[in-house]
């Protein structure tokens, strides 16, 4: 326990430092983008800080846990700490295991908070920037659910709004009803068109039996369970959607049999692909050397960097290429991890026997 203590202090804190630093770097950056843009308003000016340092954790987390495990171990070697905690019979995976455990709590957490509004961060940002909320706003789209053709002339996910709606209801592959509305809201697990004229047609299409019905409806409960989300996740090329709405998305793509590939590889990315960070801390601390005179410390500390954002970088482009479907989600996602995984648990067994 007090290995526990002493080690995940330290680590905590140097992971505390590179999180705030990265953190204020990168929302200085976006302040530079912004800049012309900020509203005047200091409530909503402080909003946009908050909502963008929040976004900003997708990229400052990862990596701010595995700098500081490099941090961690160029110090403590340094110091020979690294040295003394060896030789009073401590293991080098005991030594690792309190840093293992902190990054896949903290992974654990963030991986559950995509799974909440939290990822939806980027887009509050952008709609305290852009008043119109014209960054979040689709135009023409025609989606199939169920026996429904629907089309939306303009559909806004984060408002869940939309206007210009029109429904085509098939049954036996013939349109039996039509209803259009002007604007349409998504309230519940319906959506709810507003001032609709719907249409039904005649079945069969027989001469002399009952004609077109047109009603005038005030209000329409339509579309049960159609999420505004899902459309996001479907019809976006770079969707910021948390992970209930994409495994929601999932099922209504199974259920019409469609292409899966887009959702498959954004669920892989969300849950998987950020335990990328414990299964590189045991190839560092594999590598890392017992006594400062085995090794440059400068120049080891410069090759984990390296190692480190080039590992995140290379999982952050195929999880992209995936999404945007140039891969297959478990070539491009899947199969790597497992690889690391393999390699990370092979060099984890050996830890406590490498020279």
């Amino acid at each position: 326990m007090r290995l526990w203590l002493f080690v995940g202090s330290y680590y905590l804190k140097y992971c505390a430092i590179i999180l705030c630093a990265l953190e204020f770097f990168f929302i200085g950056i976006d302040s530079l983008q912004y800049a012309e843009k900020f509203p005047t308003a200091a409530n909503l000016l402080l909003l946009f800080f908050v909502y963008d340092g929040l976004y900003a954790l997708n990229y400052t987390l990862p990596l701010s846990l595995l700098l500081a495990l490099v941090l961690f171990y160029t110090a403590f070697i340094h110091s020979n700490q690294y040295t003394a905690l060896l030789s009073i019979g401590y293991s080098i995976k005991q030594i690792l295991q309190p840093m293992l455990a902190i990054n896949a709590l903290f992974i654990a957490i963030f991986v559950g908070l995509s799974a909440t509004p939290f990822v939806y961060m980027q887009e509050k940002a952008e709609a305290i920037i852009y008043k119109d909320n014209a960054g979040n706003i689709s135009e023409n789209l025609l989606v199939k659910y169920n026996n429904d053709y629907v089309y939306f002339g303009k559909i806004n996910p984060l408002l869940q709004s939309a206007t210009n709606i029109k429904i085509f209801t098939l049954r036996n592959k013939q349109l039996v009803t039509f209803a259009q509305a002007p604007s349409a809201f998504f309230e519940g697990k319906f959506w709810v068109l507003h001032g609709v004229s719907f249409l039904t047609l005649p079945t069969p299409f027989l001469l002399g039996s009952k004609a077109l019905k047109v009603q005038k409806l005030p209000v329409l409960k339509t579309l049960k369970g159609f999420r505004p989300k899902v459309l996001d996740t479907i019809y976006q090329n770079k969707p910021a959607v948390s992970i209930t709405d994409a495994l929601r998305s999932l099922h209504v793509l199974y259920r019409q049999k469609a292409d899966t590939k887009k959702i498959r590889g954004f669920l892989y990315v969300s849950i998987l692909l950020p335990f990328f960070v414990p299964l590189t801390a045991v190839l560092i601390a594999y590598h890392t050397p017992k006594l400062a005179r085995y090794e440059n410390l400068a120049l080891l500390s410069l090759k984990f960097i390296l190692l480190s954002l080039v590992l995140w970088g290379l999982f952050f482009a195929m999880g992209k290429f995936s999404i945007s479907g140039v891969f297959l989600p478990e070539v491009g996602v899947l199969g790597p991890f497992l690889t690391l995984a393999v390699i990370a648990f092979f060099y984890y067994k050996r830890l406590n026997t490498k020279l």
